[in-house]
């Protein structure tokens, strides 16, 4: 993520804080940040390891988890929870608009693709749940995989 699309994406995560009556910390900032400029997801423990490299302070692993709960609590993280780490996007992508993410994780190098799903989308995806009288209360669904780079690596 470019410098100047970083700054917009903190500005708007500040507003969508204070819409929520929020305040937008220092460390919940650096903490989305971290996020923001990773391309893979990381661990509460990666993240407070990272957060020292890059502040030259601490900050607790118990800390991080209440940052990452606040983020996910007003839509600016993700928990993969097959993985037990976090991802976050732009406040201007779709998947920040929708309620359902699809989450692709490589087996390999840990990266992640997101695509944004309605609804509808998921009825086609598993149009079975109804058959069995089953509602998906998730906001989000996650598939193991290998991404089209390790493919060409591994071939």
């Amino acid at each position: 993520m470019n410098k100047q699309r970083l700054t917009s994406t903190l500005n708007k995560a500040k507003q969508v804080c204070l819409e929520n009556g929020r305040k937008f910390t220092i460390q919940r900032k650096q903490i989305l940040q971290i996020l923001l400029t990773t391309d893979v997801p990381l661990s509460a423990y990666e993240l407070a390891s990272c957060y020292k490299l890059r502040t030259s302070s601490s900050v607790s692993v118990m800390s991080v988890y209440r940052i990452l709960s606040f983020l996910e609590s007003v839509n600016l993280v993700r928990r993969l929870n097959s993985a037990n780490k976090y991802i976050a996007y732009g406040t201007d992508s779709e998947v920040f608009k929708r309620e359902i993410s699809l989450f692709l994780i490589c087996r390999h190098c840990q990266k992640v693709e997101t695509l944004a799903v309605s609804q509808s989308d998921v009825a086609k995806l598993f149009p079975h749940f109804a058959d069995v009288g089953f509602t998906s209360q998730t906001k989000q669904f996650e598939m193991m995989g290998v991404c089209s780079e390790c493919q060409a690596k591994l071939a």
